[in-house]
């Protein structure tokens, strides 16, 4: 772009001798960009010496190198504002184990002579590599400094929830939405037809959108538009199916090589699979000599049967069906009718799903319960210092979850993190007809009432209780909600200041566990907790109430001043911009890979 600038400029200028004599190609241009960055790398350096910092890095593939931005969050020079660089953009050639990224990042500090005394918390993924007790990042830092607080992320983390829970279902959702969206994907005639199908069925034309199993906000949105279009979607594919003319294969037979791409965990392309028969349950006898393994397929009851045959070489393998079981450890039943086994093309897939009623009762289910994980992971994506907001937000999800599936007797009284949901003890919880699937998928049931087998019924009851215990499960496994930087940290809420449950304890754990907050002050515990009792009695005003930032908030009440006309709350309003300097989530790195590897 330089090397082109000059000339061009000369082009769209002739007249002008200011363009005529420009001249700034690469090596100069790229002379200015590092003179300026190395300004600004010396401004953070400087912050990062004065007063408290964190630091956040995450890995990222391009070409044959890993790149590691190392962002920090730094106070301003007043020490009330918290403001988030990127420091450096340093890459790794070899594998990048904790060690090694240890190094790369002591060694981006010692370039600007910062030591690691004053960093508060480390915030990263959760993969074991940075969080693992022995040899991942955070072992290593805290040879370093000890009270290094490990800050992981809790958006991935409740996006783990939702898929481990979702994989407690019969249907794997991601698959289907995969296949959908593949299917249609670069292909403008099927798109064209669908199109006249969503015009037929008197639905809106939207596109179906792409999910990415990495994107933690994508399943919703893409679950609520394959159900929106589901009536189109079926005419669809069943038009995709018909023969053409006769004597011809279906235009989706002709092209399944290259519509099987990709093709999902739950289809393996090496297996043959039955199809149903007419009464609902399947089996398969291989013939003597078969190379390939053979895929029993669940009946619409969730039961099949095989048995393989002496010459086969390879072990069967479990596969989903039109409304089988995509657990590998289903229960099978025997059946004694056999049925023509096929491969199912990606088309004959998503047909089956979209004209199994039982499917679409989980889909109905998800579509309601998807948007508390949602909820709760938009709030935590925000950018702006929210680490007080986290143990919050995530009790929250937790309690809406519990509220689904347990008796209120057994949650009266007990905090959301004692509460007994184990399908082991049903007493405490909520019955068939108690238990909240969803108004959308209550109505479909009652709708398909006599249409839906009350084995499925049954199956698809047992399996929401499933899908609620694993994601609770999960969340309270996964994020340390008894951590004390997390319990402690509420305290920055400057709505809750005069709680009963507001202690000045919670600030003086922040002191203790990084004394360099008070070096940095020069002041003592004392003159803060009297800022903070009387900031207690203090009616704050709504215009500071309003605002959305916790750390501008603390500004402005470092503003207010006492009768005589000095400030009263500077020192507390200093320590509570401190603690939220602890990054509340890994988003800022993943925001700076998307605004640098975009294409």
């Amino acid at each position: 772009m330089f090397d082109t600038a000059t000339k061009c400029f000369k082009q769209m200028f002739p007249d002008s001798p200011i363009a005529q004599k420009y001249s700034c190609s690469r090596t100069k241009s790229r002379v200015m960009v590092e003179e300026l960055a190395r300004d600004t790398q010396t401004d953070i350096s400087g912050k990062m010496k004065a007063r408290p910092f964190s630091v956040a890095t995450d890995g990222s593939n391009e070409g044959n190198e890993k790149f590691f931005p190392i962002n920090v969050n730094v106070l301003s020079n007043d020490g009330l504002s918290v403001e988030k660089h990127l420091l450096s953009f340093p890459s790794l050639h070899a594998d990048a184990t904790g060690e090694k990224k240890i190094k790369l990042l002591d060694g981006e500090l010692k370039k600007h002579d910062i030591g690691w005394e004053k960093c508060m918390a480390m915030g990263s993924d959760n993969a074991s590599v940075m969080t693992g007790k022995h040899k991942g990042v955070i072992a290593y830092c805290h040879k370093k400094n000890k009270d290094i607080f490990m800050a992981g992320c809790p958006c991935h983390l409740l996006h783990l929830a939702a898929e481990k829970g979702a994989k407690e279902l019969e249907v794997s959702i991601e698959d289907m939405l995969i296949d959908v969206y593949y299917y249609l994907d670069k292909s403008t005639k099927r798109k064209q037809a669908l199109q006249a199908f969503q015009t037929l069925c008197g639905e809106e034309q939207r596109k179906i959108l792409k999910h990415g199993s990495t994107r933690w906000l994508s399943m919703g949105k893409c679950l609520e538009r394959l159900l929106q279009q589901w009536e189109p979607l079926t005419e669809f594919f069943k038009s995709e199916l018909e023969p053409k003319s006769k004597g011809k294969t279906t235009s989706a037979s002709s092209t399944s090589s290259a519509n099987d791409l990709p093709v999902p965990s739950s289809v393996s392309k090496k297996a043959t699979v039955p199809s149903a028969s007419s009464s609902g349950t399947s089996s398969k006898q291989p013939s003597s000599g078969s190379k390939k393994a053979t895929v029993p397929s669940a009946s619409s009851s969730g039961t099949s049967s095989k048995q393989p045959s002496s010459g086969s070489k390879k072990a069967t393998a479990p596969s989903t069906s039109s409304s089988g079981t995509g657990r590998p450890n289903s229960n099978k039943q025997p059946s004694t009718e056999a049925a023509t086994s096929k491969k199912l093309t990606r088309p004959e897939r998503v047909l089956d799903t979209l004209q199994s009623r039982t499917k679409k009762l989980y889909f109905l289910f998800l579509n309601n319960v998807i948007p508390e994980f949602d909820s709760a992971n938009v709030t935590l994506q925000r950018e702006d210092p929210i680490i007080h907001q986290v143990r919050p937000v995530v009790l929250k999800l937790l309690k809406s979850l519990l509220v689904r599936f347990v008796k209120p007797s057994a949650m009266l009284g007990k905090s959301v993190l004692s509460v007994n949901y184990s399908t082991s003890s049903p007493a405490s919880l909520k019955s068939d007809i108690d238990l909240v699937i969803g108004h959308g998928a209550r109505s479909y049931l009652e709708k398909n009432s006599t249409k839906i087998s009350s084995g499925n019924q049954q199956r698809f009851y047992k399996d929401v209780r499933r899908f609620f215990v694993k994601a609770c499960d999960y969340i309270k496994q996964s994020i340390p909600l008894a951590d004390p930087v997390l319990t402690n940290a509420e305290v920055v809420n400057v709505s809750s200041l005069s709680s009963p449950q507001t202690h000045f304890a919670a600030v003086r754990y922040f002191l203790t566990r990084y004394p360099f907050i008070l070096e940095c002050l020069d002041c003592t515990v004392d003159i803060i907790e009297t800022e903070f009792c009387n900031l207690q009695v203090e009616t704050i005003p709504d215009n500071i109430l309003s605002i959305e930032r916790a750390d501008a908030q603390w500004r402005e009440i470092a503003t207010i001043k006492d009768s005589d006309g000095n400030v009263s709350y500077m020192h507390i309003a200093q320590v509570m911009c401190s603690i939220l300097l602890i990054p509340h989530n890994n988003a800022d790195c993943e925001r700076v890979f998307s605004s640098l590897f975009q294409r």
